[in-house]
């Protein structure tokens, strides 16, 4: 729904029909008006030419208009600039939160591993008193093995066996039941006593 609406510009009267609203409206015809009364001061060649007075007001408002385009424009340029600077600093933010969950994740497994170092299994800590058990084992075998070298003398000398006592006398029979022990006995005692006769 258009609006109609009623200003004064310059002393005169118009109707404006628009969408805009009549505050809009009326802030856009103060601005003209103001406009001419401007140049009117300023200007004293324009006092009685109406029309070169409008002309004049409306170069005012278009060089106005271009100001304010290249403001909006260089704002814009500033804007872009803000939102390339914006969208690296969400890369980086982004690439270092991936690294921040990266280093989490190896400070958590590391500290898995201390704590299977600190506190083993029980199976992990039978495989090492095994092997420390065999390690220490070997080293008994090895030591036994050399007091057992140095103990051994480096010529064994074979016992000496007396000769058995022999004698001109026949040799003499054992006598049948005694045992062995006896019979030796018996022999002993009789080649002593040939030694005896001899002398």
């Amino acid at each position: 729904m258009k609006n109609r609406i009623k200003i004064i510009v310059d002393g005169k009267s118009f109707t404006l029909v628009g969408e805009e609203t009549e505050m809009h409206m009326q802030a856009v015809a103060s601005y003209i008006d103001d406009k001419i009364v401007e140049i009117r001061k300023n200007a004293a060649a324009v006092k009685m030419d109406t029309s070169l007075a409008y002309v004049l007001a409306a170069l005012n408002v278009a060089d106005d208009y271009f100001k304010e385009k290249e403001k909006v424009a260089e704002l814009e340029g500033r804007n872009l600039g803000l939102s390339t600077r914006l969208e690296e600093l969400v890369f980086q933010l982004d690439e270092a939160r991936l690294e921040i969950a990266e280093l989490k994740e190896n400070f958590n497994q590391a500290e898995k591993e201390i704590q299977v170092i600190d506190n083993p299994s029980l199976e992990e800590f039978g495989e090492v008193f095994e092997i420390d058990f065999q390690e220490k084992l070997d080293d008994k075998k090895e030591e036994a093995l050399e007091d057992s070298k140095e103990e051994k003398p480096e010529t064994s000398e074979e016992p000496k066996v007396e000769p058995h006592l022999q004698t001109e006398e026949k040799p003499h029979f054992y006598p049948m039941g005694l045992k062995g022990g006896q019979a030796e006995r018996i022999m002993t005692q009789k080649a002593k006593r040939g030694k005896r006769r001899r002398k």
